[in-house]
């Protein structure tokens, strides 16, 4: 198992709703509230270096069929468990970066659901 694998295994612990809430002291960010099916939006994500945040999919208005990372980040990791997103600051890294994902699905009416969120993220030592 690779070791961002058993990383990211381990991050379960360490969650944040689509309505974000800081989990642990490795990673914090202001609430970004989805106001609807189609929405887009940007939020700041403060990570400590070799340590990640998990996004799960609360407060989402329909049901997420898929979830894809549609702008990669530049320095960190970006991927997607399950249909919960992650972020993985390097380690040693210390600066800015950003990524986005998308929730794709069907809203609770059955149109279609595209919620987008871009995060600005600063990795910190």
């Amino acid at each position: 198992m690779s070791i961002l694998k058993s990383w990211v295994a381990g991050l379960a612990s360490l969650c944040l709703s689509a309505a974000v809430a800081p989990a642990m002291a490795d990673c914090s960010a202001a609430s970004v509230p989805i106001n609807s099916a189609r929405y887009e939006s940007v939020g700041e994500l403060t990570v400590k270096a070799g340590t990640g945040c998990i996004f799960n999919i609360n407060n989402i208005p329909g049901a997420v069929q898929q979830t894809k990372i549609i702008q990669a980040p530049k320095a960190g990791r970006a991927g997607v468990r399950g249909l919960e997103p992650f972020y993985a600051a390097k380690p040693g890294y210390s600066g800015l970066d950003e990524f986005t994902y998308a929730f794709i699905g069907m809203d609770q009416y059955g149109g279609p659901l595209n919620v987008v969120i871009k995060w600005k993220v600063t990795v910190i030592p």
